[in-house]
């Protein structure tokens, strides 16, 4: 072998190249996962809960494919420097397994729920999950699934445009990308008790504040993150979500930012989060220590040419992910 095919082989794949997986980690079952894995991967290609417009079932693809970008920033020796935390991170020591996607049946909800539970629970035994979306009904029972494996009640913040309470539609009834939250409340690992929102904007049904006053769900309003500031926001969001019980779920809809920064979605709204917003939000999120799993939804690459969105996506897990087990 030549000294040039060495010093080739000792570079850090091409973001662009080999397989694509999220962060270039390696592939493994969720059944798989061994101790000394920090983090296991979960894609949910899954859209058929939507009411507006299709496609996140392409976003699990389209977040892999752009988290590769930050593989390769991390892959030169001596990590990479992320200056807006002031941090030298290196990927080498994370140790992340692509646990794949979860089987899901396009046409069926009733089919595909099973099995997110069950792959979560899995992961959630053995490693921190981080499941991509997919619409934000497999929220629930990715949340049921964490719960499931911890064994115990589990708080929930919430990063979202919509606050997704919908006890029942006439068109779509219980179980569709606007339930999942009330689903959650009526099972046995959660409530509204301990449920923060922010972000929350645009239009909602008429029971919705007296819902939030009668059941004591903690919200931020756009308008709130513009006036308090984003870390505001989330120390109250952490405070209420981690009163009483020991774990907490974290999921982030991509509408929650702004359709200027992730057009890519399926039901955007205007006036929302920046996309520094989000990434500061997650700097500050994976600090805390109650959060055991977390997920990011609604991601529609095919909406977004530009793959600005997806790009955010990225970015806004792996941010979560330095400052969990890197910093």
């Amino acid at each position: 072998m030549s000294d040039d095919t060495r010093d080739l082989e000792s570079l850090p794949e091409l973001s662009f190249a080999g397989v694509q997986t999220f962060l270039k980690a390696e592939h493994c079952p969720p059944d798989g996962l061994g101790e000394d894995v920090d983090v296991g991967v979960l894609g949910v290609p899954f859209d058929g809960a939507v009411s507006r417009q299709p496609g996140a079932r392409f976003g699990p693809q389209a977040l892999r494919e752009a988290s590769a970008w930050y593989a390769y920033l991390g892959g030169y020796k001596g990590g990479v420097h992320n200056v807006e935390t002031d941090t030298t991170v290196s990927y080498d020591d994370l140790t992340i397994r692509d646990c794949g996607d979860v089987p899901t049946v396009p046409t069926s909800i009733e089919r595909t729920r099973p099995q997110i539970v069950a792959a979560v629970e899995t992961v959630a035994e053995r490693a921190f999950p981080v499941v991509l979306g997919g619409d934000h009904y497999v929220t629930y029972p990715s949340f049921v699934g964490y719960a499931r494996a911890v064994g115990e009640d589990v708080g929930l913040i919430h990063i979202d445009a919509h606050s997704d309470t919908v006890e029942s539609s006439a068109l779509y009834g219980e179980h569709f990308h606007g339930s999942p939250m009330a689903r959650i409340d009526d099972s046995e690992h959660g409530g509204y008790e301990n449920h923060a929102m922010i972000g929350i904007r645009g239009y909602e049904g008429p029971e919705f504040p007296d819902l939030v006053e009668d059941r004591g769900i903690r919200v931020d309003y756009a308008p709130d993150v513009r006036e308090r500031g984003i870390e505001a926001c989330i120390e109250d969001a952490i405070d209420h979500a981690t009163d009483g019980v020991d774990h907490v779920y974290l999921t982030v809809d991509i509408d929650g930012v702004d359709p200027a920064y992730a057009p890519g979605t399926g039901t955007p709204e205007p006036g929302g989060l920046t996309s520094d917003d989000l990434l500061r939000a997650m700097d500050r999120l994976g600090e805390c220590e109650a959060i055991g799993a977390m997920d990011l939804m609604e991601v529609a690459p095919k909406l977004d040419p530009t793959e600005s969105t997806q790009r955010l996506g990225a970015n806004a897990v792996v941010r979560f992910l330095e400052s969990k087990f890197l910093g």
